[in-house]
C-alpha cells in the first residue's frame, strides 16, 4: 500500500515536472519570437526612408485636369497622404501632359534630359496612359453607326488594330522607363468611360474600354514591380454603383437616347450642347470628361492602397 502511494506521488511529480517544463519551453519560444519581431521592427524603422521622390508620367489625368482645387489631381493628393500617414517627406515631379498618347509621352521622355534624370532618381513612378490612344482610334471612325452590324464589325476590327499598336507603344514606353530606372515600382491606372452616365445603353463604348484595359494589364504582366490599378468602374459609374441603379439608368438612357445618337460624333455633340451640370459625381462639369476633385480622391485612395500593399518603396535597399 505504501509502495502504491509512493508510485502515485512519483507519477504526480513527473506530470507536474512535465507541465512546468512544457510551460517553460513555450515561454522561451514566445520570448525568442518577440525578440526577433522586435529586432525586425527595429531594423524596419531604422531602414524606412525619410524622403522619397515620386515621378508622375502620363496624360491629362496625371496633369490633374479637372481638379477644381488646382492641387495637381492625384499627384498632389498622394503626396499629402504619404506625408500625413507614413510620415515620409515626398518630392513630386509631374510629367503629365493633356492629350498625349503613349508614343507622345515616350517622345517627351526621349527629348528631355531633365525628364530622364527625374525618372532615374524616382523611388516611385505613377502612370496614366491609353485613353488618348483609344480616343484617336474612335475619332477615325467617329461617323460609324454603332447600331449597324456591318459598321460595328468594321469598327471592332479597327479597334483591335488600335489595341495592337497601343500594346507595342506601351512596351516601348515601359522599356525606356525601365532602362533609366530598373527598380522603382510603377503604379499604372486603367482608363474609364467618361460618358457612361449619359450613354449607359451604348454598350460598345464600355466594351472597347474594357478591352483596352485588358490589353494594358496583359502588356505589363511580364514586367516586375508594375502594378495595374483598375479605376474604371469607380469613375465610369459614379454614384450609379449598384446593379439596380445602373438598370434604371440604362432604362432612362434608352428613352432619352434615340437612334439619332448612333455614333461617337453624335455623342460628342450631345455632350457639348448638354447641361453644364455633370451627371457623374466624380467627373468635371467643365468638360464632362476628366475627374473632378472627388474623382481624383478616388484615384488617390486606390493608388495609396496599392502602394501600401507593395510597400518596398518605403525602405532603403
Amino acid at each position: 500500500m505504501n509502495n502504491s502511494r509512493i508510485n502515485k506521488n512519483k507519477n504526480k511529480f513527473k506530470k507536474k515536472k512535465f507541465i512546468y517544463l512544457f510551460i517553460l519551453i513555450i515561454l522561451l519560444i514566445l520570448g525568442f519570437s518577440c525578440r526577433i519581431a522586435f529586432h525586425k521592427s527595429h531594423i524596419r524603422n531604422n531602414d524606412q526612408r525619410k524622403h522619397i521622390t515620386l515621378v508622375a508620367v502620363g496624360d491629362s489625368l496625371t496633369q490633374g485636369v479637372g481638379d477644381q482645387s488646382n492641387n495637381g489631381g492625384y499627384v498632389g493628393q498622394i503626396k499629402q497622404q504619404i506625408q500625413t500617414k507614413d510620415k515620409i517627406n515626398v518630392t513630386t515631379y509631374n510629367y503629365g501632359k493633356s492629350g498625349d498618347r503613349s508614343d507622345q509621352i515616350l517622345a517627351r521622355l526621349n527629348k528631355s534630359r531633365t525628364f530622364q534624370k527625374r525618372v532615374k532618381q524616382a523611388n516611385v513612378i505613377t502612370m496614366t496612359v491609353g485613353g488618348n490612344d483609344l480616343l484617336q482610334g474612335l475619332q477615325k471612325y467617329s461617323s460609324v453607326n454603332f447600331n449597324s452590324n456591318e459598321n460595328s464589325h468594321q469598327l471592332d476590327n479597327s479597334i483591335h488594330n488600335v489595341e495592337d499598336i497601343y500594346s507595342h507603344k506601351l512596351i516601348k514606353l515601359i522599356n525606356s522607363i525601365r532602362k533609366l530606372n530598373p527598380n522603382a515600382p510603377i503604379f499604372l491606372f486603367s482608363i474609364y468611360n467618361p460618358v457612361y452616365v449619359y450613354f449607359a445603353n451604348v454598350t460598345e463604348l464600355n466594351k472597347y474600354i474594357d478591352q483596352f484595359n485588358v490589353v494594358t494589364k496583359n502588356t505589363i504582366h511580364s514586367y516586375k514591380r508594375i502594378y495595374f490599378m483598375n479605376i474604371n468602374q469607380k469613375l465610369s459609374y459614379g454614384q450609379y454603383n449598384t446593379v439596380n441603379k445602373r438598370k434604371k439608368l440604362i432604362k432612362k438612357d434608352n428613352s432619352i437616347n434615340t437612334s439619332k445618337y448612333k455614333n461617337a460624333e453624335d455623342i460628342e455633340k450631345k455632350l457639348l450642347k448638354g447641361t453644364s451640370q455633370e451627371l457623374n459625381i466624380y467627373l468635371s462639369s467643365a468638360d464632362h470628361f476628366h475627374p473632378n476633385y472627388k474623382g481624383y480622391i478616388q484615384m488617390t485612395n486606390l493608388l495609396y492602397k496599392t502602394m501600401q500593399k507593395h510597400s518596398l518603396w518605403k525602405y532603403k535597399h
